[in-house]
């Protein structure tokens, strides 16, 4: 008599060898993804949400409590409307308006933004362990004139950076970790000019800032730029 054909040792483990595939690849997704020089926000929560949906758990922008601990702080300083605190999957970043560290065309850091550093500086140095710092330099899009201290805003942007960064430094921080970069007008918030090429005073204005970025060392060390932040105003 015929003996009946064997079930297939091992079947109910196949889904397993599957699943366990699927999120290697997964993985291998994203560390392709945070190999490029640049994340693309908007891409990047997609792919983080989809991913969420999918394998379930709920989805939380990391460094929210560091980023609501710095806000908390820095209000304490009496700032008002002069900075905004945003958070990323990245990290965290604190942007101040120009005027708070800079007179118009200058790089000397004002009294007023020396006194702001001394006390700003122990508030991120005790959420700043596991980061590194880069400090960015914004203008608008004006053209220096050709007798300014400065050849181009470009010139301006990277020295005013440096003189934020070199406060930091003389504080103690590991030069290591810290990173000075000046954009000019090359990465506005808003548009400068109008459809007709008008300035737009209240955009310039704007434009013109100095952000202090607290950059995951794990994500820096691949040499990847924190994508664009979500706003966490500062006076919420």
């Amino acid at each position: 008599m015929p003996h009946p054909p064997h079930a297939e040792e091992g079947g109910e483990g196949n889904w397993l060898v599957s699943y366990a595939d699927m999120m290697t690849l997964l993985v291998g997704f994203f560390v392709i993804l945070m190999s490029f020089s640049k994340v693309d926000e908007e891409k990047f929560d997609q792919v983080r949400r989809a991913a969420t949906k999918t394998f379930g758990g709920s989805y939380q922008v990391p460094y929210g409590d560091i980023a609501d601990r710095l806000k908390a702080e820095l209000n304490k300083l009496g700032l008002g409307d002069q900075f905004v605190i945003k958070q990323s999957p990245l990290g965290v970043e604190i942007s101040f308006q120009g005027t708070v560290f800079f007179d118009t065309g200058s790089a000397d850091l004002k009294p007023a933004g020396s006194k702001l550093l001394t006390e700003l500086i122990p508030i991120i140095r005790s959420e700043a362990k596991d980061f590194n710092l880069t400090i960015e330099g914004h203008t608008d899009d004006v053209p220096l004139a050709p007798s300014a201290r400065f050849h181009s805003n470009w010139d301006l942007s990277s020295v005013r950076a440096c003189r934020v960064l070199e406060s930091f430094e003389a504080a103690g921080f590991d030069k290591r970790y810290l990173t000075a970069v000046g954009y000019a007008d090359a990465r506005p918030i808003v548009p400068n000019r109008d459809a007709n090429g008008e300035p737009i005073p209240k955009n310039q204005s704007q434009n013109r800032r100095v952000v202090i970025k607290l950059l995951k060392k794990a994500v820096s060390s691949l040499g990847v730029e924190a994508p664009g932040p979500t706003e966490n105003p500062h006076g919420s």
